[in-house]
């Protein structure tokens, strides 16, 4: 990986090859208990954010090789949006929506993931834009892990309504200038070095904790653990 040379961009419908390329690769990788981890979608699918009105893509090249890609949707009021069952408080305007990210398994552990997050929020949105969400499989804790670490907090777990995988739901407050909440109690999960081992049971684990009030805000390395919040609005009168 020559990290020397990488760069971000917006994609456009000349970069189809290019992404039809990487999911190939991707998916020729996967074991097939994976294989629910990304969404195959065709070159139809794939147009639809190349052409770059409410959904929209960034790639990630090594010199000219695509090596990650993600698709970050912008909708509209009024339009059907992806994830309705996540955040629908939330007017569509203010929303960006993450999905589609692959990175190409020999840059792998490059933070690439994160790069491109943080790329987006600082230069492809506006000002309006003021909340990220996103949908990761339970069992892909390297991309919800990557998540954590971009500060987005895990809010819901729960089964996807259209196929029944178990995923985690994560959000974030884009460019938050002042914090409306204070934390009154926090947890720690132990997640070890082998967190494949312990899904079925962090599942029911993190359905407990967000039933009981707390968010999944990050992780500790020393600890090897998933450190939980129980945040409380703070009373006007103690500001």
């Amino acid at each position: 990986m020559s990290k020397k040379h990488l760069t971000l961009k917006k994609l456009d419908i000349t970069n189809l090859k290019d992404v039809m390329s990487l999911q190939s690769t991707i998916i020729s990788g996967l074991h097939p208990d994976e294989q629910h981890f990304i969404l195959h979608r065709t070159e139809k699918d794939y147009l639809k954010s190349l052409s770059g009105t409410s959904s929209n893509m960034l790639g990630v090249f090594d010199q000219d090789k695509l090596i990650a890609q993600i698709i970050y949707a912008l909708p509209q009021c009024g339009e059907n949006r992806d994830m309705p069952e996540f955040k629908s408080n939330i007017p569509n305007n203010e929303l960006v929506i993450y999905e589609a990210i692959l990175v190409d398994p020999s840059y792998r552990g490059g933070s690439l993931m994160k790069k491109m997050l943080g790329y987006i929020e600082e230069n492809l949105i506006d000002s309006n834009r003021t909340h990220s969400i996103i949908q990761i499989a339970i069992d892909n804790p390297a991309s919800w892990i990557n998540a954590l670490k971009h500060g987005m907090s895990i809010t819901k777990v729960d089964k996807d309504p259209t196929d029944g995988v178990k995923v985690i739901y994560l959000e974030k407050e884009i460019n938050k200038q002042s914090s409306s909440f204070i934390t009154s109690k926090s947890y720690s999960m132990f997640l070890g070095n082998d967190i494949h081992a312990k899904i079925p049971s962090l599942f029911n684990k993190m359905q407990y904790f967000i039933n009981s009030g707390y968010h999944g805000v990050r992780l500790d390395k020393e600890t090897q653990s998933l450190i939980w919040e129980k945040q409380d609005f703070i009373n006007e009168k103690q500001i």
